[in-house]
């Protein structure tokens, strides 16, 4: 708790200001309704959550190419995306114990999900493929999607992370830091 507490009061860390930063604009970004649409991810917690985690691993598999200062910003942004979801479940009003039965399978589950990326992200030639069926099974198959997944949605969803993805490798450490991020379309 104090941990939390030095980060969001008092830390003058600048990677933990440029997190902050990137990962309000990556959330800002995630919750646009675009991504809810019919037939697309679904509008729930977990729909959400792919989002986001879509989002945050490509920024963070980006910054592994910026040495050890972009693995510290990288770490920062991880630790600010946890004590994001702690004060959201606090704000639910679970206790200490119920937010760390919580936060632990969110935090295994962003780690699952953003190796799975960066290993499809680095397979060059089967990138598209490990991808797109990356997207399939959580971002189009995500939990409230009652129409399911459909190959067209897919491709959606695979064009924008790819596009995003090269914009993000335009961009220098320190444009990255500033969020000096712009997203693709998204359709």
């Amino acid at each position: 708790m104090l941990k939390i507490l030095s980060r969001i009061i008092g830390s003058h860390r600048a990677e933990i200001k440029d997190a902050k930063r990137i990962y309000k604009k990556i959330m800002l970004q995630s919750r646009k309704p675009d991504f809810y649409a019919e037939n697309l991810c679904a509008d729930s917690t977990d729909g959400r959550m792919e989002i986001l985690c879509l989002h945050l691993s490509t920024v963070m598999y980006v910054l592994r190419n910026h040495g050890e200062t972009g693995a510290k910003l990288s770490q920062s942004i991880y630790d600010v995306m946890i004590d994001d979801f702690d004060i959201a479940l606090r704000e639910e009003g679970l206790s200490d114990t119920g937010v760390a039965r919580r936060i632990k399978p969110l935090a295994k589950m962003f780690f699952t999900r953003a190796k799975q990326y960066a290993d499809a992200f680095d397979g060059s030639e089967n990138s598209q493929n490990a991808v797109s069926t990356l997207t399939n099974n959580y971002v189009c198959n995500s939990e409230g999607n009652s129409e399911g997944n459909s190959e067209g949605n897919t491709d959606v969803f695979v064009n924008y992370i790819t596009n995003f993805q090269t914009s993000l490798n335009t961009l220098s450490l320190g444009q990255i830091a500033l969020a000096e991020i712009d997203f693709p379309k998204f359709h």
